[in-house]
């Protein structure tokens, strides 16, 4: 359907990548059509957008990189590779910690092992592995990524104040709602999804619903095929124009390589790129930079 449409490359959103192997089924089910477009998970430019809101969220709050004890909560595809990104083009943070599922120790080693030889990284690495509930050593980060398909793990009450939060699970891993509360009441942390970006231009929709859908939609759903804000866009729906336009922004398919994270977020930044406004679920922080 893409294809008739025009399309030269797609983007596999959301939880595709993960049940289609990062796109490996999928290039296997077209095998021999050329006709079709090309398949890409996304994935480097949604690592680029979360690089990206960190950076924004450390700006919002007046903070840098370096005093920052960095916890990250799932270390898959767009967790690992946001903290390979993350160290190759920001400042190193003073502390890391590493948290996963124990079934994952020996993966964690090895990824401990790469950011210190391979990356550079000199401070200080924790490993926290996890059962049921997060370990409590995440409670003691100031800087929060989420990359994580178990929903609710992080505990917002637990949360120290001054933390701040850049969440890129499905669903959550915090309660949106329990975040939000607080944000109001105590205005002691930040909080924003990680994967969305601003682009420099208005971005033009075009929709066409057939009659008898449109009819049927009510307004919440009507709400979710219209656009609320024409600058921003997914970084994983971006992904597949930029690589049918930059010849240096490669569709990925498969595990990804920083090199190509680094090519889409300089990219990004090129292009004039940055993270959206801090939100979560529709609702944006009413925050200015200090």
């Amino acid at each position: 359907m893409a294809g008739r449409l025009g399309a030269k490359t797609v983007s596999l959103t959301g939880l595709i990548p993960s049940a289609t192997d990062y796109g490996h089924a999928l290039l296997k089910a077209v095998e021999g059509r050329n006709d079709l477009p090309t398949i890409t998970t996304g994935h480097a430019t949604t690592c680029s957008a979360v690089v990206l809101t960190i950076k924004k969220i450390l700006l919002f709050s007046n903070r840098s990189l370096e005093q920052e004890k960095v916890a990250f909560i799932g270390l898959g595809s767009i967790g690992l590779n946001t903290l390979r990104l993350m160290l190759k083009c920001l400042p190193h943070p003073s502390n890391i910690i590493l948290c996963d599922v124990y079934s994952k120790l020996e993966s964690i080693q090895n990824i401990q092992r790469e950011l210190i030889s391979d990356l550079g990284f000199r401070g200080s690495i924790k490993i926290a592995t996890s059962t049921s509930e997060l370990p409590s050593e995440i409670y003691d980060a100031t800087l929060i990524i989420g990359a994580t398909n178990v929903p609710d793990i992080l505990d917002i009450e637990r949360v120290k104040p001054g933390t701040l939060i850049v969440d890129d699970s499905g669903p959550h891993c915090f309660s949106p709602e329990q975040a939000i509360k607080r944000f109001e009441k105590q205005k002691d942390i930040l909080f924003t999804e990680g994967g969305v970006l601003l682009a420099p231009h208005p971005i033009e929709t075009v929709i066409h619903l057939p009659e008898w859908i449109k009819n049927n939609l009510n307004e919440a759903l009507w709400k979710e095929y219209v656009p609320t804000n024409p600058f921003e866009i997914m970084g994983c729906v971006l992904s597949s124009l930029l690589s049918t336009r930059f010849d240096y922004m490669k569709p990925t398919v498969g595990l990804l390589n920083v090199e190509t994270c680094v090519q889409h977020y300089q990219g990004l930044e090129q292009l004039g790129f940055q993270a959206a406004d801090l939100h979560c679920e529709g609702y944006v922080l009413q925050v200015e930079p200090k």
